[in-house]
């Protein structure tokens, strides 16, 4: 059998043309397969802070791409470091630095952090030629609002380095001061319990009150005006524990060590309008507070021109005064006013509004009673005990007591009290006989934060008067020494139900223990109140039984139902 052989497809120079053609058309194609790019996006920590962006600007970019980044830091902030998961940078603690791109989608991230608060040194402003302003402003911080003249200055505050012990605080903004000026308003100041923190210590409680001045962002002489700085409404610090701890402190006039003594100021940031003027200077850093310390710098003589929003001034400064410390304030609160108590009964034919039903129950059960009539008025009073002074707390707080009616019968408690008068007084109670009713008193705001009130008689204490002689005023009449003696009544926080209104308990620890006092001499006749039962007409007198009451806030400590 004869084989044929096909010479053309074995032609050996056919075999070689096609190999070069087939292998030119894979190497086309293998150069045609693009490499492998990755997604850049830009971020920054925290939100609105600052700008973060991609200055070359053509992502996607393949591995190993360098970019140029740069981040830009909004008001008030600046710019830490950058942070990404993976890649590289050349400085990642450059605001303008490059980026080497990974083998991955990448966020890249611009970290910036609020500008620090800083330290402020103090100075007195010489009386005599110190400049008043006269505006009236409307002041909103988180106590409340306020309405005040502004009037002269008083304290001028720079920047300063401080250093305690190893501790050094470098000034943040040399351009950053304060001018203080007093504040002038008619109504009762207000106190508050503080806690704060800084870097003399973790909770140091203080009291304050006021508000007592205004601190104002200022331009300095030559300097540049001050950025991200509020003003702060500033508080008086009711004699406190000093740290008493010396500070190299170093501003721009001179470089002293002094001590630090008792805190003197509280100061909370503060949303200020003048009044007339549409434009509100808002809060910028909420956070950021101030106790002021005494310190004695020594004496200076320094001429110093100012503006700020009350326009061109001249101060004329005589000495260190007080060195203000950033603090952060973890709590705060406004404490149950004492009260002092006046008898009372209706001045005019009683409201179409009682007998109300109410529906009441405390830590000792419910009930459910009829209100009656008037029997008891109270003000908020200062009182003064040795040597400590307790203010009130909101002058706008009043209570009136009303008579209870009611069928049930209720057991007798045993009741533990401590209070600034003594510790564990043991009480035991009945009752409850009186409702007292959180009132506005004449033209008054209304009350805020203040319970309704059970109150019970004291029957048998294991204590003997207290015996003690405190000074108390409130806005009738001043009783420099009064004498206090046994516990009368004692009232538990209620939750009260009327009709379709139910008030809730806002502060389950407050409670008030009523003592015996020797009386006064002030009878308000016709007096306008009005509460949760409508606007009423009563008569308030301190005289008619020649003793009167006073309420003391107190803890309770333990209760017992007795049988």
């Amino acid at each position: 059998m004869r084989t044929i052989f096909n010479l053309r497809r074995y032609n050996p120079l056919k075999r070689a043309g096609v190999l070069l053609i087939v292998v030119a058309l894979v190497a086309g194609i293998i150069g045609c397969v693009p490499t492998d790019t990755y997604e850049l996006t830009m971020a920054v920590n925290p939100a609105g802070s600052g700008t973060a962006s991609d200055v070359t600007g053509t992502s996607p970019y393949a591995s190993g791409t360098v970019v140029n980044i740069t981040a830009v830091a909004a008001q008030c902030y600046r710019f830490v470091n950058w942070s990404a998961p993976a890649g590289t940078f050349a400085d990642a603690n450059a605001a303008d630095t490059t980026f080497t791109m990974p083998a991955q989608d990448v966020t890249v991230t611009a970290n910036f952090e609020a500008v620090p608060a800083d330290h402020f040194k103090f100075y007195t402003v010489a009386f005599e030629t110190a400049p008043e302003v006269g505006k009236d402003v409307q002041l909103v911080d988180q106590f409340g609002s306020f309405d005040a003249l502004v009037g002269d200055a008083v304290l001028f505050g720079n920047p300063v380095e401080k250093v305690h012990g190893e501790v050094q605080t470098p000034i943040s903004d040399p351009d950053r001061h304060y001018t203080l000026y007093e504040l002038l308003y008619e109504e009762a100041p207000q106190s508050w319990q503080v806690t704060v923190k800084n870097q003399f210590g973790n909770d140091q409680e203080l009291t304050v009150i006021g508000p007592v001045a205004l601190a104002v962002p200022t331009q300095k002489g030559d300097h540049e005006a001050p950025e991200c700085l509020d003003h702060l409404l500033v508080y008086e610090v009711l004699y406190e524990p000093f740290p008493e701890v010396s500070v190299l402190l170093t501003d721009q006039f001179k470089e002293e060590n002094v001590v630090v003594w008792e805190p003197v100021l509280f100061a909370n940031p503060v949303e200020k309008t003048v009044l007339g003027s549409a434009d509100a200077t808002e809060i910028q850093n909420p956070d950021d507070h101030y106790v002021w310390y005494r310190i004695e710098g020594e004496p200076i003589e320094k001429t110093v021109p100012i503006n700020n929003q009350f326009g061109d001034q001249v101060l004329d400064l005589t000495y260190a005064d007080t060195l203000a410390v950033p603090s952060e304030k973890v709590a705060w609160e406004q404490p149950l006013n004492h009260f002092n108590v006046y008898w009372a009964e209706w001045a005019a034919e009683p409201p179409a509004t009682f007998p109300a039903e109410v529906q009441l129950e405390d830590q000792f059960g419910a009930i459910t009673a009829n209100v009656t009539f008037p029997e008891l008025f109270a003000n908020p009073v200062n009182k003064w005990y040795g040597d400590d002074w307790t203010p009130i707390s909101n002058p706008h707080n009043h209570l009136t007591f009303y008579n209870l009616a009611y069928e049930v019968t209720t057991p007798t408690w045993y009741v533990q009290i401590d209070n600034q008068l003594g510790l564990d007084q043991e009480l035991w109670v009945q009752g409850p006989i009186m409702l007292a009713v959180p009132t506005k008193k004449g033209l008054h705001d209304p009350p805020q934060g203040l319970d309704h009130f059970l109150v019970y008689e004291v029957v048998d204490s294991a204590n003997t008067p207290v015996e003690v002689v405190v000074g108390l005023k409130d806005q009738w009449i001043d009783q420099p020494a009064v004498d206090v003696g046994l516990p009368i009544l004692f009232a538990n926080p209620v939750q009260k139900i009327h009709g379709d209104q139910v008030t809730d308990i806002q502060n389950p620890d407050d409670h008030l223990l009523f003592y015996w006092t020797d009386g006064g001499t002030y009878c308000a006749y016709e007096l306008p109140i009005e509460n949760q039962f409508g606007p009423q007409l009563i008569d308030a007198c301190e005289e008619e039984f020649g003793s009167d009451l006073l309420g003391v806030p107190s803890l309770k400590v333990e209760w017992t139902a007795v049988l």
